[in-house]
């Protein structure tokens, strides 16, 4: 009986911060189906536009071919199908799916139109037929990555478009109000795409419409996308650069996506090391979206200024920077409070480069599978920071689920020093970093006369050498001196390369009570 209640008021406490239109759809998906691809079929007798889209960078192959074998790599998996290929193959979970059904083999080079062309018809058969159902998110990333194709092709298929053309059509429909977030964005970019190709003029309002209220309210005033995941900031700035490829001069969406990009790519540069690489905070990993220096690349082929000031202002995360360090802290509580599906119960934690190189890192995601590694890699003592009885900080639940959340509150933030407090039920954790010439020092704080425990996961490359009397050396002639704590001891963890990937490395574990400060020495180049 407890934990029915318990239970129940993990549900409420999740349900409380959703907006009401996402419940009013949700029952209404629940009660309403869509049908299959046949119901949303409809004449195509008027000329399409072939639209102007750069070839992209080129990425990972996802499909290699050996007479009637199909081997499909998603994930850093790798599926084999004979003869036919099941779209509905999900024995390496849903997400895996959902890359198989996007069509990402349409960008390979070394794929034949024919094959390319056989496996369209074979899609598409299931799917007007109902033997694999429309969904809103494949469906967006098809549309998209079919257009592509349609517009590399002298003579398009006719009935590849005339499919296409129904999902923009069940798309128009079935918007993901449910779900909102970048979800929502991505259906409004394939609606705002297929009605410029096809030259659907209901379709291009519509989706002009939705893109002008979410792009407002889900890109903050320093650029960052509202769900603070840079992974997920490159996918939607992606996004913003590819419409405005193509969008013509007329277009009066120009003007928003411009200023967008332009936002964007300011915190994208933000929050990028000088190696090029991005924090794992919350959901993100590697080899998922372009890389920053493939989206500034893209921009500047599209003539946008990518040299204005970037800035970490208010999206939570703060930098301390000087010649030897970078560190970006993540001074934010759960958001955005609708849509906290890809965030991690991580407020306080930190990620620090020396002289280019990653030391501590954040340790990333390799699932979203609904397990107990996935409540690992969102949970608090997964990050660096602190926990007392090894509690979550966030009430974060059933893999993409938060109950509770914290408040966090920036104290000081300045050139040299961030300070920062976290309230989260009864518990009270104060945290400030201070970045001098040769030293980053960490002053941790708790209420709780518990023993409390501050972590540091480090990068698989980094080698602990030692541990003796409070003294941490590290690889690198990297030393660790602290003061405070009681009990220093290292573990293993499993590093998350990219998803279904991962390597061994090291963390340390600091036990203390009240207070504990963290001195990191930085060695010079």
């Amino acid at each position: 009986m407890i934990k029915t209640f318990n239970s129940l008021g993990k549900v409420l406490r999740t349900v409380s911060h959703l907006k009401p239109i996402q419940v009013a759809y949700q029952l209404k998906n629940r009660l309403i189906k869509a049908g299959p691809l046949k119901n949303y079929l409809q004449p195509l007798d008027f000329p399409v536009n072939k639209l102007s889209l750069s070839d992209l960078p080129a990425r990972a192959q996802v499909l290699t071919t050996a007479g009637q074998q199909y081997h499909f790599t998603f994930l850093n998996l790798t599926y084999s199908f004979k003869g036919e290929v099941n779209w509905k193959e999900e024995g390496f979970g849903k997400l895996w799916n959902y890359n198989l059904q996007y069509l990402d083999f349409l960008r390979q080079e070394d794929i034949g139109e024919e094959t390319k062309t056989q496996l369209l018809h074979h899609l598409y058969g299931w799917l007007e037929t109902g033997r694999l159902p429309l969904e809103p998110y494949p469906v967006s990333l098809r549309i998209m990555n079919g257009i592509r194709f349609l517009c590399r092709q002298n003579n398009p298929d006719p009935t590849v478009q005339k499919w296409i053309h129904a999902e923009c059509h069940y798309l128009s429909k079935n918007l993901e109000f449910h779900l909102l977030g970048n979800h929502l964005l991505e259906n409004g970019f394939a609606l705002l795409m297929g009605g410029h190709y096809f030259g659907q003029e209901q379709w291009i309002n519509r989706a002009e419409r939705l893109l002008q209220k979410e792009l407002d309210e889900q890109i903050l005033e320093d650029g960052a996308h509202f769900e603070l995941s840079p992974m997920y900031h490159q996918i939607i700035l992606f996004r913003v650069l590819e419409a405005l490829d193509y969008l013509p001069e007329t277009s009066a969406q120009l003007r928003l996506m411009r200023e967008q990009a332009a936002k964007m790519l300011g915190w994208l540069q933000a929050i990028t090391f000088r190696d090029g690489s991005i924090p794992h905070f919350n959901d993100a990993t590697d080899g998922i979206a372009f890389t920053t220096g493939q989206l500034l690349h893209m921009a500047q082929q599209l003539g946008l200024d990518t040299t204005a000031e970037a800035t970490l202002s208010v999206s939570g995360y703060r930098r301390l920077v000087n010649e030897q360090a970078e560190l970006i802290a993540d001074i934010h509580g759960i958001s955005p409070s609708y849509q906290p599906g890809h965030a991690h119960a991580d407020s306080l934690s930190f990620v620090l480069q020396l002289n280019n190189k990653p030391l501590v890192v954040d340790m990333g995601i390799s699932t979203y599978q609904i397990s107990p590694r996935r409540d690992y890699e969102r949970s608090t003592k997964a990050h660096n920071t602190v926990t007392v009885n090894d509690q979550d900080t966030a009430e974060v639940w059933s893999g993409f689920r938060v109950g509770r959340r914290p408040v966090v509150r920036l104290l000081k933030a300045d050139q040299r020093e961030i300070e920062a407090r976290l309230l989260y039920q009864d518990f009270e954790h104060t945290r400030s970093f201070r970045l001098d010439k040769g030293m980053l020092s960490i002053t941790d704080q708790v209420n709780n006369d518990a023993e409390a425990v501050a972590r540091l996961y480090l990068h698989p490359e980094v080698r602990i050498i030692a541990i003796k009397d409070q003294i941490i050396e590290l690889s690198d002639k990297v030393q660790i001196q602290i003061e405070g704590g009681h009990t220093v001891r290292a573990s293993e963890y499993l590093y998350n390369l990219g998803y279904n990937l991962q390597a061994d490395a090291s963390y340390i574990e600091i036990a203390f009570q009240k207070t504990c400060i963290t001195q990191i020495l930085l060695p010079t180049p």
